[in-house]
C-alpha cells in the first residue's frame, strides 16, 4: 500500500525540522571548536607571560596546558535535545571552572560584553582575552591554594 500525499506532507514536515536541527548543531559545533582553539591560544599566551615571571606554567603547546602542575583543560560541549541545541565552552583547572557561552543568534558570552560571531572572526576581541587572563588567575589561585585539588 503506497503512502498517502497526507502522510508523506507529515514525515516532510518532520525531515524539514530535523534538518533544520542539524545544520543548527553543525554551526554551533564549528562555532565552539573555533572558540576552544582561540582560547587555548589566549590561555598560553597567560602562561608564557606566568612563565616569564619564574611561575610553574606549561604552556609549550595550546594542548597542553598547566599552571603550578595542574593541568588545564578547555572542552567545547554541545548538549542536544532536540529540539534545542546549547553550546558553549569549558575552562577546567583544579576547582577554577568557566563557560564561555554560544548563544542562538551567535553572539557569544565570554564575560563582559556579549560580541558576534562576526566580530570574533575579523578580530579575537579583548574582552575574549580579558576572559582568559581571569581563568588562569583565578586557576592560579586555586592551585596555589588548594594544590589543584578540586
Amino acid at each position: 500500500m503506497p503512502i498517502s500525499e497526507p502522510t508523506k506532507k507529515i514525515l516532510a514536515s518532520t525531515l524539514q525540522e530535523w534538518t533544520k536541527f542539524t545544520q543548527e548543531r553543525e554551526k554551533l559545533t564549528t562555532v565552539a571548536n573555533e572558540l576552544a582553539v582561540a582560547g587555548r591560544h589566549a590561555i598560553q599566551e597567560c602562561l608564557l607571560f606566568l612563565k616569564t615571571h619564574n611561575v610553574d606554567a606549561g604552556a609549550e603547546t595550546p594542548e597542553d596546558l598547566k599552571v603550578l602542575g595542574a593541568p588545564i583543560t578547555v572542552t567545547p560541549m554541545i548538549e542536544t535535545s532536540f529540539p534545542n541545541i546549547k553550546a558553549s565552552v569549558i575552562l577546567k583547572c583544579g576547582g577554577a571552572t568557566r563557560a564561555i557561552i554560544v548563544n542562538p543568534n551567535l553572539t557569544i558570552s565570554a564575560g563582559g560584553a556579549p560580541f558576534t560571531y562576526d566580530q570574533f572572526k575579523k578580530a579575537v576581541p579583548e574582552v575574549f582575552n580579558a576572559n582568559a587572563a581571569e581563568f588562569v588567575r583565578d586557576a592560579f589561585l586555586n592551585v596555589a591554594r588548594t594544590g589543584g585539588k578540586e
